[in-house]
């Protein structure tokens, strides 16, 4: 396995995906503050007085047909791919995944992943929904190609003086547009075909075409219509100009990926239509606006999506009652990661607000100035902390629960002691009363300053202090600010309070920033040195299960837990970090274990899988939001119960009996031996390999490696003195377990040497004293055949019963049933979403030892 190269040009483009975001949300928080400057809040709230109920009557109305259009996207969709379902199913699911997309952002990513939740129960397979997802967002564009370009040829934009842009590059950019749009009808008209790795894509004909256009233009014009009706009817602007710097905000509010483009859009539309109002009516139209048109709908598809759920799983809530409770805990951590996030916002935003001056007045009669300066200064340091140590409470730190409830206790005693709003103490000490009981859910050991943050992590928690420091500037913008200010106490001295809380703030991300970079980096990416080596062969010796030997091959990389008495192997394909069977150890390590290896994929941009697990640390995997499917069964002989006597074992009982006439004959090679039969073994493996037409597969099962196979002892069959199959023995402490890896045999003699190998070895293991032999895993078999099993397992199913192409399924199966074992089952543990189709294929190529090899026997 090859270690990753540092690509300088790929990291120039991460720290521009963490940067681009910030820099524009603080561009617009900057225009908003100049175009507000001279505004009060009370002028703002009389504003929305004068919005009439005849108004807000049509901007209902108008939304309601502008989600009419959005609905008609996916009924075109339907159309399209050839899939009808019943309407009512695609408007609910239709109006679900728009109207949540709308608010969250990421349109095509919530869009499609909501849509594959709905649309995949009934019947639509990944590729259908990535079809019609694919097709709404074109449509979209058809819109906005075909309304944009007209009103950028024929309404030119009457910029602001400060900015200067020529019409022509407008009407430019409006031709281009129209361009666009001519190319896809061409393509229609053409029925152009597009190849996507294994599968044509065609174009949609003439007729769907021209629906999607007139669809996508009603849909635009009637938003335009939404916004114009909340606009004072005494403006002199044009329906047509407030389309065009529509949708010169919504692109704007795209490219900066700000959740549902708040504040970026706000900004841009402010900046564009303060020449013809007034800000303060700007100001109400734009939060009306937002309101009507996202918030509502997204309150509604949020109700129906939990409806949907809820029918869904109607049956197995019933079934599950008595373990609702235990199942909803799962959640608790994130649940309080998001309420101490919460907090955090809570006492920065009070941290801006002026405090009522009779409350302060009086506070100062008790508690002296220098102490009141004091507590506001800590909380919004305490603000800044509780937005930070959400994140290592959502990873259940025992550490981020302990310090939360100190800093929750200290920061609503800090909001008594400056005069804040009460509501805020009231929110602080009720998230502190709730969190104190909840001990036993954060329950790992680790550093918080080891903690990951991801790209997410840091763009919110800036896009929280920016706010905050935004919002203060704007409630003091009257202020006269100086270096002076800093320093100036008093009980009327509010600017000063906010700005010394704001340095503070900065200074304490400034502070969490360096000790992140001078602590312990991520680690490098390494494979395993001697001494891993020894320290996870003392591990496996001490393991009652056998898996842990694949790490003798040295292929995979190591990680550790901090008593070096757990480890987990794991391969790098793709994006996917992929654990290769539970972790090896000591179970009490274990947890953490998992927690380390998730966050550092998690550092390096990746995503974590777990493949061929058991059922013993499901729950630790859950806790980490990995979603699991069956992958099939692994079949265990209960040695006690084997034998060759009676009926059962009358076929073994004659082929040991042939086998034996016929002059072959069985022995256990000692480990320090087996180096002295190199050539002999290497010639079989060899003639093996030739006779299955395929190369060595790696990751989970052993190659052929002399060094590799001198650890073990050797189950090999002879006839005479000549070697004609062998098999490395894989031995479990306490004599658990037993199994084989690697197997050839020489394809020139007698392929049924390995079952008498088989034979052979239980029996020896029997007398040895072995609890078990393990057959190893038959891949896909024991998936439920029902018609609400998950998409997966319904794959998974047909290629078990149709798949005999790419492998011999059921007649494994029907081998290993012979031996009348105990199917245990196997899952593979990995994130959900669009993320599975990646993770699976990662895997694939990882132990076929890449994509070609994929498809060879």
């Amino acid at each position: 396995m090859v270690q990753e190269k540092y690509n300088p040009a790929i990291n120039l483009l991460k720290k521009i995906s963490y940067l681009l975001p910030i820099v524009i949300f603080s561009l617009s928080l900057i225009t908003l503050h100049k175009q507000l400057h001279h505004i009060s809040l009370e002028e703002i709230h009389s504003v929305f007085s004068h919005i009439s109920s005849v108004d807000v009557f049509f901007v209902f109305v108008f939304t309601f047909l502008s989600y009419i259009m959005l609905i008609c996207y996916d009924l075109l969709a339907m159309h399209y791919i050839g899939h009808w379902i019943p309407l009512e199913k695609t408007v609910k699911s239709s109006f679900i995944s728009t109207s949540i997309s709308y608010s969250i952002g990421f349109n095509f990513l919530t869009s499609g992943s909501i849509r594959y939740r709905l649309y995949s129960l009934y019947g639509l397979t990944l590729f259908d929904v990535g079809k019609i997802v694919t097709f709404c967002s074109l449509t979209f564009w058809m819109g906005f190609s075909f309304i944009g370009g007209i009103l950028l040829i024929s309404h030119p934009l009457n910029l602001p003086e400060s900015i200067s842009i020529p019409s022509l590059f407008f009407k430019i950019i409006g031709a281009l547009l129209l361009l666009l749009l001519f190319a896809y009808f061409f393509f229609c008209f053409k029925q152009k075909r597009i190849r996507v790795k294994e599968t044509d894509l065609h174009f949609p004909n003439i007729k769907i075409a021209s629906l999607q256009l007139l669809v996508a233009s009603l849909d635009y014009i009637f938003v335009g219509c939404v916004f114009y009706f909340l606009l004072p009817h005494y403006g002199h602007i044009s329906f047509f100009y407030v389309l065009t710097i529509l949708m010169i905000s919504q692109i704007i509010g795209l490219i900066s990926t700000v959740p549902g483009g708040l504040g970026v859009f706000e900004a841009v539309m402010l900046f564009m239509l303060t020449p013809f109002f007034h800000s303060n009516d700007v100001i109400a139209t734009l939060v009306v606006f937002r309101t009507v048109y996202y918030f509502v709908p997204f309150i509604m598809g949020l109700l129906l999506l939990s409806h949907n759920e809820l029918n869904v799983r109607n049956k197995l809530l019933i079934k599950l009652h008595k373990n609702t409770v235990s199942r909803i805990s799962i959640f608790t951590p994130q649940i309080f990661a998001l309420l101490i996030f919460l907090a955090g916002m809570v006492l920065l935003f009070f941290e801006a607000l002026p405090p009522q001056i009779e409350n302060m007045r009086l506070i100062n009669r008790i508690i002296p100035l220098p102490l009141i300066e004091s507590s506001s200064l800590l909380s919004s340091i305490i603000g800044v902390l509780l937005l930070i140590l959400a994140k290592s409470l959502w990873k259940r730190i025992d550490g981020a629960y302990l310090l939360s409830l100190i800093v929750l206790l200290l920061g609503s005693i800090f909001s008594i002691l400056k005069g804040s709003n009460y509501i805020g103490v009231i929110i602080l000490f009720t998230i502190f009363l709730t969190l104190l009981p909840q001990r036993k859910y954060f329950y790992r050991k680790s550093s918080l300053l080891n903690q990951t943050f991801s790209r997410d992590n840091i763009i919110v928690i800036s896009f929280v202090v920016l706010s905050f420091i935004w919002f203060g500037f704007f409630v003091h913008r009257h202020a006269d600010y100086s270096r002076e200010m800093l320093w100036q106490f008093g009980i009327d001295s509010h600017a000063s309070r906010f700005l010394r809380s704001a340095v503070a703030s900065i200074f304490m991300l400034f502070i969490v920033g360096i000790l992140k970079l001078l602590g312990s980096s991520s680690k490098d990416l390494k494979l395993p040195d001697e001494d891993e080596i020894d320290n996870a062969r003392i591990i496996i010796r001490k393991s009652k299960t056998t898996s842990g030997n694949l790490a003798l091959l040295k292929d995979k990389y190591l990680i550790f837990d901090a008593a070096k008495e757990s480890f987990i192997m794991y391969g790098i394909s793709g994006k996917s970090w992929i654990c290769m069977g539970d972790p090896i150890g000591k179970i009490h390590n274990i947890k953490d274990l998992i927690w380390d290896f998730h966050e550092m994929a998690n550092l390096h941009q990746g995503w974590t899988v777990f493949y061929e697990v058991s059922e013993k640390y499901i729950p630790y995997y859950l806790d980490i939001g990995l979603t699991l499917i069956k992958i099939g069964e692994e079949a265990r002989v209960q040695l006690s119960e084997f034998s060759l006597e009676g009926s059962a074992g009358k076929d073994f009982r004659y082929s040991v009996k042939r086998m034996e006439k016929d002059g072959f004959n069985f022995e256990i090679i000692p480990p320090e031996q087996v180096s002295a039969h190199e050539k002999e073994l290497r010639e079989i493996s060899d003639a093996w390999l030739n006779l299955k037409n395929t190369s060595e597969k790696k990751f989970s099962m052993g190659f052929f490696d002399i060094r590799y196979l001198s650890n073990y002892s050797l189950a090999i069959v002879k006839k005479e003195d000549k070697i004609v199959s062998f098999a490395n023995i894989w031995l479990g402490a306490e004599k658990e377990e037993m199994t084989i890896d690697l197997m050839r045999y020489d394809p020139a003699i007698a392929h049924r040497t390995m079952e008498y190998l088989f034979v052979k070895l239980m029996l020896w293991g029997k007398e040895s004293g072995y609890r078990f032999f393990s057959l190893g895993m038959s891949p896909l078999s024991g998936l439920e055949d029902r018609n609400l099993a998950p998409l997966w397992t319904k794959i998974g199913l047909a290629i078990y019963k149709h798949g005999e192409y790419l492998y011999n399924f059921k007649g494994l199966r029907a081998y290993k049933e012979r031996f009348h074992p105990t199917w245990e089952p196997r899952y593979i543990a990995f994130p959900s979403g669009f993320k599975q189709v990646s993770a699976l294929k990662d895997v694939a190529i990882l132990i076929s030892g890449g994509t070609k090899e994929i498809f060879s026997k």
